[in-house]
């Protein structure tokens, strides 16, 4: 039996059911016949890309994690690649199956460790090896896994919503910290434009942004991706709101395309990224240092580009070498059992397929015919 409790995940058709006309009586003047435009396709290298992208989905997404021997910080991951549709195990490989998020965020132990403890008298994440690693990352996930604020979380018998996480990190907001996955998180689920923390200090999502922009990207973690997607995100949210695109929030546009044409740049000719990120062009022998700076790399751009930008040559390069990487035999039947850092890289890597996948190919699905009305 699988328990499935996460209310407020939902998933969108891209399609829609188009309703016919009323019939035009005979006094009606004739219409004028116009050619029906074809309907968009892809192209057969497009569609055979499309079909391995969504085979090695497909494959990772039965690979079975389970609470015995994954951390928080592996299923954290797992959540982020596969959203509301995530699902583990209790307790071992065959225990009863459980929505991922739902056990992150009612704090099942993970390989003995509990996502969530206090800050400040609100529930928060931890920091630190087993639980997130960076701050504001299970927010993040949160946020683009779309998880409502009014979503249970507890410690304990303690329980109180999504909305306490959020309030625990706008309290802890510091001058000079790393802020740039808390900025997915509150971008998503503030609604006023101002707050103070804890210490009465005025923030708001732009000083947030100010501050990123003006720390060093290239010795960053992860290679300053995190940093990127943050910025990325706030803007998007910003311009779905139809809030203007000025001041901060246009130095942020400015500085992520200047980033995604140099992020192109140093691109190896086989698809991939090194293990220096945007520091430099390099290459690695190992695999592993392989999967992380390429699925991070790659992670961003399907998140950033506009759409007319997708389906470059490079960008197409990046999809290929990673479905390739991940459909080997490293990857594709042994994910559960790995390291927890190794773990990670492949979730950041099918997080970067799945964004493909949505934005590029999803819109060329066949639309969903309705069934033919019974007699």
């Amino acid at each position: 039996m699988t328990i499935r409790i996460l209310a407020g995940c939902f998933l969108i058709s891209l399609g829609t059911i188009a309703l016919a006309d009323d019939a035009p009586s005979k006094a009606d003047a004739k219409p004028e016949q116009t050619a029906t435009e074809p309907k968009p396709t892809l192209s057969p290298e497009m569609a055979a890309l499309r079909d391995r992208v969504r085979s090695v989905l497909a494959a990772h997404s039965r690979q079975t994690f389970n609470t015995r021997d994954n951390s928080a910080t592996e299923i954290l991951g797992r959540c982020l690649a596969f959203g509301c549709e995530t699902e583990v195990s209790l307790e071992s490989p065959r225990g009863q199956r459980i929505n991922g998020i739902t056990c992150l965020c009612w704090n099942y132990p993970c390989a003995g460790y509990n996502m969530l403890g206090y800050s400040r008298e609100h529930i928060a994440a931890r920091i630190g090896y087993g639980y997130q690693e960076h701050p504001g990352e299970f927010l993040a996930m949160l946020a683009m896994s779309r998880v409502p604020a009014d979503y249970p979380v507890r410690v304990g018998k303690d329980e109180r919503k999504v909305s306490d996480l959020v309030e625990a990190e706008k309290l802890g907001c510091r001058e000079g910290s790393d802020k740039s996955l808390a900025l997915i998180g509150l971008s998503y689920y503030l609604d006023e434009p101002v707050w103070q923390n804890d210490l009465g200090q005025q923030w708001s999502i732009e000083r947030i942004i100010e501050e990123e922009i003006a720390r060093p990207i290239l010795t960053a973690p992860e290679g300053g991706l995190n940093r990127l997607m943050g910025l990325n995100y706030a803007v998007e949210r910003r311009e779905k709101e139809d809030e203007p695109i000025e001041g901060q929030f246009e130095r942020a546009k400015k500085y992520i395309g200047e980033y995604q044409d140099y992020a192109l740049k140093l691109q190896n000719s086989d698809g991939g990224w090194g293990p220096h990120f945007l520091a430099a062009k390099s290459t690695a022998g190992d695999p592993a240092a392989q999967l992380r700076a390429t699925g991070r790399v790659l992670e961003w751009l399907a998140l950033s580009l506009p759409d007319q930008r997708l389906q470059d040559s490079r960008v197409v390069n990046s999809v290929h070498y990673l479905t390739r990487l991940l459909g080997s035999q490293r990857y594709r039947w042994n994910a559960p059992s790995l390291n927890t850092q190794e773990i990670v890289s492949l979730c950041h890597a099918l997080h970067a397929l799945a964004i493909y996948n949505q934005r590029v190919f999803k819109p060329f699905d066949a639309e969903e015919k309705p069934e033919p009305a019974s007699a």
